[in-house]
């Protein structure tokens, strides 16, 4: 297996660059092999955003895969993230495999690693991906869960999200630092505190959903070192906060429940 760079939390500290994710609901996604889910439960949801859906695979055989289609503009997928299902911790995955494509024929094998079974459910995990090429189309594979017998006698396989992400060139983290701001709680309902301990003066934040679309903006011009971040009338799912300063912005993510 290829050797992967793990960091499971603040996974925008500790590199000069920030973030944003690859995939979003519009994309074309396909399943891999013979596919039986439930209704409701379709391999869509794993990119939905939603961390309340997910993708269920009854058929155990072949696993569970799917390959997603950018739509004509190509990424460099710098990480991926996988994030645990609403029930039975049997069904989680314990391998997984991420491919590139450009012609949707020939994939490129770009990590391989295993997942550690935990019991938390809508869990994020986070994995780094040493990869320096474009693609078009990118394929994962989880080829067996944690328990095949799936918790309940039902050999399956299931994840709530599935996420890559590229790095966004040219965005700085000095001076205003991704561990100088913090969100809590997160997850929430809906309600987080935002706080900040660094000297430099901020300027805006700006909360956008997963295809990009701007849901809030807060000014912070008299920020001083918390504020009530409010977004009770927002879907369920994950966003992310953008939080600017005159030089630099730090990129959060958020997670409603």
């Amino acid at each position: 297996m290829k050797k992967r760079l793990p960091f499971f939390a603040l996974f925008f500290a500790c590199t000069c660059f920030a973030q944003e994710p690859i995939f979003d609901p519009s994309m074309v996604i396909y399943g891999l092999g013979t596919v039986d889910s439930p209704i409701g439960e379709e391999v869509d949801k794993i990119i939905d955003g939603n961390v309340n859906t997910k993708f269920l695979d009854f058929e155990l055989g072949d696993g569970m895969g799917l390959t997603v289609n950018l739509g004509g503009t190509a990424a460099i997928a710098s990480s991926i993230e996988l994030t645990t299902a609403n029930d039975f911790p049997e069904r989680d995955p314990v391998e997984f495999e991420v491919l590139g494509s450009n012609d949707a024929t020939n994939y490129t094998t770009l990590l391989e690693d295993t997942l550690p079974c935990i019991a938390d459910r809508f869990e994020p995990r986070i994995f780094s991906i040493s990869n320096t090429e474009a693609y078009l189309f990118y394929r994962i594979n989880f080829p067996v869960p944690c328990d095949p017998t799936g918790g309940s006698g039902f050999a399956s396989i299931q994840l709530a999200e599935v996420q890559l992400y590229q790095d966004i060139l040219g965005v700085g983290e000095s001076g205003l630092v991704s561990t100088q701001i913090a969100l809590a709680p997160n997850p929430s309902y809906g309600v987080f505190t935002l706080s900040y301990s660094g000297s430099e003066q901020l300027e805006q934040a700006t909360i956008t959903d997963v295809l990009g679309t701007v849901v809030q903006t807060i000014n912070l011009r008299n920020f001083n070192s918390q504020t009530i971040v409010s977004m009770r009338s927002a879907s369920t799912g994950i966003y992310f906060l953008n939080v600017s300063s005159a030089n630099r912005t730090v990129v959060k993510r958020i997670l409603v429940k």
